[in-house]
């Protein structure tokens, strides 16, 4: 057994250091697993990683806006699916580019229980900028679906997606 000579501190301090150690790995988990209810800020850098964490595996991109009615209708088919499958691979972004809306973006993404998911968000201002670098041939129309290949080929289709063609992406 080592002397008290030996040990910088005494015992009662390891246990607090190791209790402490403890929770804060345990609100490391908390913080990480709660990290996808927060819309991040969508730019160049976040595409890459998106499509970095998802080679290998067939994955939806899904754009959206708060004004786009036809969107909300997407929204609630992946909420349907998820509900009935916890392994999709969806990455949802909304196009609006305005601070303004943030509430009302968060509170439809809760509405909608899609909190599990990444979730971002055009930087106010930089609209143009970020439908460019996700696709140039894209203009804005919404809801745009990206069916992504494992191999990261990207398929878009604008306009509402039926829950079928999800569903056969998604799950098969």
């Amino acid at each position: 057994m080592a002397s008290s000579e030996t040990r910088p501190f005494g015992a009662s301090a390891m246990n607090f250091f190791k209790k402490l150690s403890c929770a804060t790995f345990i609100w490391f988990l908390l913080g990480t697993s709660l990290s996808f209810a927060e819309s991040i800020a969508f730019d160049k850098a976040q595409l890459v990683t998106v499509k970095t964490q998802n080679m290998g595996k067939q994955w939806l991109m899904l754009l959206w806006s708060v004004d786009c009615p036809p969107c909300f209708k997407e929204l609630a088919i992946i909420q349907k699916l998820q509900g009935q499958h916890d392994d999709l691979a969806v990455v949802i972004i909304n196009t609006d580019a305005n601070d303004e809306i943030n509430a009302e973006r968060k509170d439809i993404i809760e509405k909608f229980d899609l909190n599990n998911f990444n979730n971002f968000h055009f930087v106010d201002g930089q609209g143009d900028q970020s439908r460019f670098f996700i696709d140039p041939n894209w203009y804005g129309e919404l809801p745009r679906s990206y069916f992504v290949e494992s191999n990261g080929k990207f398929h878009g289709k604008s306009g509402l997606v039926n829950k079928s063609i999800l569903t056969q992406w998604l799950v098969n």
